[in-house]
């Protein structure tokens, strides 16, 4: 009788736990949904005078920045189409400062990512993207593993058919896609290597489809893995650790951490990288 209770409490306390376990998970999942857009707390400003001037300040790329997300390389190239550019940075402030609605859908068994919706229900841009560049980066915080926000990363290989390199989910290998998927996240990231040579980055990119495209997604990459592997010899990656080993390849190490597995809020936080554009994030912190 004895070892019978012993074994019912046994199970019960085991069915308990895993309860807990479940019952965090999505709580947990409830609030990082919350944060998958975080619009400004202060005030739209007319940005027209700054624009119409002749020259900017460094006060004036600040208030482009946290009036529009939009860092130099960004304001830059716009402003250099003249007119057109300068409407396309005030429709990018209107949606920088717009309430955004959006779904949180599974995809994967074990995470789930947020995308915009119109009024249709289907997925719909809030936001344009800033003029990319090859070897440019992108970061959303849109995905997650219950509370965690483990975020997702690509490689821009062609900006000028809209082209990314990633290495997308679980069980399948990585591969090229359109921007649209991107356009469509409630919150991103666009980031660029600093002081290097637009054929450079050009360069880094055209060799990461070379060595990184159709590779396995392995998550325990740099664990059960070594996290740096020669070009022509990749066996695994993933998200991050594919954008990681692009520009490890020519020698710059993006892991801002240095850790054993490099994540997207890693890259994110690199020294070495600039802010292109920043979208449904605070703009002093982009990813704390």
């Amino acid at each position: 009788m004895e070892k019978k209770s012993s074994r019912r409490w046994i199970a019960f306390l085991s069915l308990a736990l895993l309860t807990c376990i479940v019952c965090i998970f999505f709580i947990s999942g409830i609030f990082a949904e919350r944060s998958a857009h975080i619009p400004p707390d202060y005030s739209m400003s007319d940005l027209t005078g700054i624009l119409s001037g002749s020259a900017l300040t460094e006060a004036d790329y600040r208030t482009l920045y946290n009036q529009a997300g939009l860092g130099k390389p960004a304001v830059d190239a716009l402003l250099a189409k003249g007119a057109a550019g300068r409407q396309e940075i005030l429709e990018i402030q209107q949606a920088f400062f717009a309430s955004v609605p959006y779904e949180c859908t599974w995809n994967s068994p074990i995470s789930k990512e947020e995308h915009s919706i119109g009024p249709d229900g289907y997925w719909q841009p809030d936001t344009q993207l800033a003029p990319l560049e090859d070897g440019d980066i992108l970061i959303t915080k849109n995905s997650h593993i219950g509370g965690w926000r483990n975020g997702h990363a690509a490689l821009v290989i062609d900006a000028e058919s809209e082209t990314t390199l990633e290495s997308v989910v679980i069980g399948r290998n990585s591969k090229t896609q359109d921007y649209d998927k991107w356009r469509t996240f409630p919150s991103f990231l666009v980031l660029r290597l600093k002081d290097t040579p637009k054929e450079e980055r050009a360069a880094i990119a055209r060799s990461a489809m070379d060595n990184l495209n159709d590779i396995p997604y392995y998550f325990p990459a740099g664990v059960l893995s070594p996290k740096y592997q020669p070009p022509g010899s990749v066996t695994g990656t993933h998200c991050s650790h594919l954008v990681w080993l692009a520009y490890a390849h020519f020698g710059y190490d993006l892991d801002s951490d240095s850790g054993m597995i490099v994540t997207p809020k890693d890259i994110a936080n690199s020294p070495l990288l600039e802010i292109v554009q920043i979208y449904g994030a605070d703009p002093d912190s982009p990813w704390p």
